[in-house]
Order: C-alpha cells, then sequence, then structure tokens
C-alpha cells in the first residue's frame, strides 16, 4: 500500500471553485427548496390553494435565480477590473 495522499480537493455543493463557502448558493437552494414545498402543500392540502401560493412561489423562485445571477455578474465584472490594472 501506498502513503501518497490524493492532494486533489474537492468541492462541496455549498462551495465555490476556490474551496469558499458560499453563503448565496445556501441561501439560492433554500429559497428554491421552500418554493418547491409551498407548491407541494398547495397540491396536497385543500386548504391553501395553488392560485393563493403562486405569487410566493414566483417571488421565491425569482429571489433564487436572481441572487445568483447577480453574484455572477459582480464576480465577473470584479474579475475583468482586475485583469485590467
Amino acid at each position: 500500500m501506498s502513503n501518497i495522499k490524493n492532494t486533489k480537493s474537492t468541492t462541496g455543493f455549498f462551495e465555490d471553485d476556490n474551496g469558499n463557502k458560499s453563503s448565496t448558493r445556501l441561501k439560492t437552494f433554500l429559497s428554491a427548496l421552500t418554493a418547491l414545498i409551498i407548491a407541494l402543500a398547495s397540491i396536497i392540502f385543500n386548504e391553501v390553494s395553488l392560485g393563493e401560493s403562486l405569487p410566493v412561489i414566483i417571488t421565491l423562485l425569482a429571489f433564487s435565480s436572481g441572487e445568483k445571477s447577480y453574484q455572477y455578474f459582480i464576480e465577473t465584472k470584479y474579475k475583468s477590473q482586475d485583469h485590467e490594472q
């Protein structure tokens, strides 16, 4: 057996390519998961109709996609400014 350890590190689900923890990825995942739970609850339970919960679902999905898009835009903007200097 070899005592050589594998130096290749893998990043986790909520980490960026450098291995840094990303709260934006966590918030995006949680808001999308919450929207899914509300959608399923509105289908399964008769007390909540899909029409009543649809604005909340759309808001959560827009937040989850919008925040990640905004983060990507900011990261690319700062990376391009770093390369120009």
